[in-house]
């Protein structure tokens, strides 16, 4: 008696890979709303944390500033982070970043529109790494206040040490938007997909019969 035998082919999604660094070594680090640049690190992160109240609220507006650039991200399509790199001068709360670089990993990548133009008007978006890019300098450029658990150095003991306090991040540069976008730069890589357009198959089932 002849089998049939059927090989059902599963397609995977169209996944696209960008690499995000940002330059943060010219942004503001004065102990102010526009301090702390942008970090995902928060102060118990680190081996020696912030040693005042004011050096620890730095750290938690970089942190801030983090949430405040995924949102902007995640408008258009859900992604995925990956490979990230935070560069300090010394594993210290009081150390500012100088370099941020991480992935990004979007499932739908036609959700991302190509065109638009930067937040300083200086550039026509023709990409979506440009799109990205000005989104990120968008959630920079931005002023949120919320209310946030931080490490205060003036308490004694733990937990006395964590406070809910409300903290404003304001934009990490105030007299040049345009620098802001120039800090960041946003690549795809375009051989990250894992099914070419060469490379996908033809929607054919496989019959085979044997005796």
């Amino acid at each position: 008696m002849a089998t049939a035998v059927f090989i059902r082919v599963i397609y995977e999604p169209q996944i696209t890979y960008f690499t995000v660094a940002i330059n943060t070594s010219g942004f503001l680090d004065t102990e102010t709303v526009n301090g702390g640049r942008v970090s995902p690190c928060i102060a118990n992160d680190f081996a020696t944390k912030p040693t005042t109240l004011a050096q620890s609220l730095l750290v938690s507006r970089g942190n801030l500033r983090w949430k405040m650039m995924m949102e902007a991200l995640a408008v258009r399509s859900n992604f995925r982070v990956c490979n990230i790199v935070t560069t300090y001068a010394a594993d210290e709360g009081d150390s500012p970043i100088t370099n941020l670089a991480f992935g990004l990993v979007f499932d739908t990548p036609n959700f991302v529109p190509t065109t638009g133009t930067t937040i300083d008007g200086s550039t026509t978006t023709t990409t979506r790494a440009l799109y990205l890019q000005d989104k990120i300098a968008e959630a920079l450029n931005t002023t949120r206040t919320e209310n946030m658990s931080i490490f205060d150095p003036t308490g004694t003991g733990n937990p006395q040490q964590l406070r809910t306090i409300e903290v404003t991040a304001g934009p990490v540069l105030t007299a040049s938007i345009g620098e802001i976008v120039e800090a960041i730069t946003v690549t795809e890589v375009t051989g990250f997909a894992p099914n070419t357009s060469n490379q996908l198959p033809t929607d054919n089932s496989l019959t085979y019969s044997a005796e």
